[in-house]
């Protein structure tokens, strides 16, 4: 009888360390979480992110403003030198739309970067993946660089002829003026005409369809303009072809 009963109270004194080891077990704090510390690059994307969303509103604005301005008759110039990270390129259509695609006949007048920019400032800061991170800072930091939007409104545009027979085209040609405003405040400073044609000839390729020759030659014409813009505003020319 007294063993019986030894034996119980041994069964009784497992059974309890157990529960008191399952209780342990339970009430066992968590480790704590370990937080990822944010990268530099991080950082500055949302730093510049919203700046970059100003300046972009900024910019739509000076559709109206272009759109209001009449016809230039007799130019204005800038007299001082504008390096090319200093200001922005943009055809009038592309004020509402930083994204649009040019249409048939017309000059494609948008600008890579800051399309880009404007792709970079959407994005929300825990979507944007780290191998994308250098890039949309780099971009943004580009935008933010320009003090001045060179708009561009076309009234003529010719569009270059396509010779297959010859392997030869005769060259399209853009007319219009061009609109120069000072950021943020969109302060027009200056105005210019402008007419500028396709270069004198575009390298061949063999098998390169009639469409895609066609492209390419309205691409040629876009080039061009934009780098007599440039030249124009680095003092380098003192017309741009008017």
């Amino acid at each position: 009888m007294r063993q019986g009963k030894h034996l119980q109270s041994v069964v009784c004194l497992g059974l309890l360390l157990l529960g008191l080891l399952a209780c342990k077990k339970k009430s066992a704090p968590d480790p704590t979480p370990t937080v990822a510390s944010e990268s530099a690059e991080m950082k500055r994307f949302k730093e510049l992110a919203p700046k970059v969303k100003t300046l972009l509103g900024k910019v739509s604005e000076l559709g109206q403003k272009a759109k209001s301005e009449p016809q230039v008759k007799t130019e204005q110039a800038f007299k001082t030198k504008l390096e090319k990270t200093k200001f922005v390129t943009v055809g009038d259509q592309w004020l509402a739309d930083f994204h649009k695609s040019a249409g048939d006949g017309e000059v494609d007048l948008s600008n890579t970067t800051l399309s880009l920019c404007a792709y970079a400032a959407d994005k929300k800061p825990e979507s944007v993946k780290d191998s994308d991170l250098e890039n949309d800072v780099g971009y943004m930091d580009q935008c933010l660089a320009w003090e001045y939007v060179a708009v561009v409104r076309p009234r003529k545009v010719s569009k270059p002829t396509i010779k297959m027979a010859t392997k030869s085209f005769d060259p399209g040609e853009v007319e219009g003026d061009l609109l120069l405003f000072a950021l943020p405040a969109g302060e027009l400073k200056a105005r210019y005409r402008f007419r500028t044609t396709n270069s004198d000839e575009l390298t061949w390729f063999e098998g390169k369809p009639e469409k895609e020759w066609s492209a390419e030659s309205m691409r040629d014409l876009a080039k061009n303009l934009k780098g007599v813009i440039e030249e124009r505003m680095a003092l380098e020319r003192d017309s741009m072809g008017k």
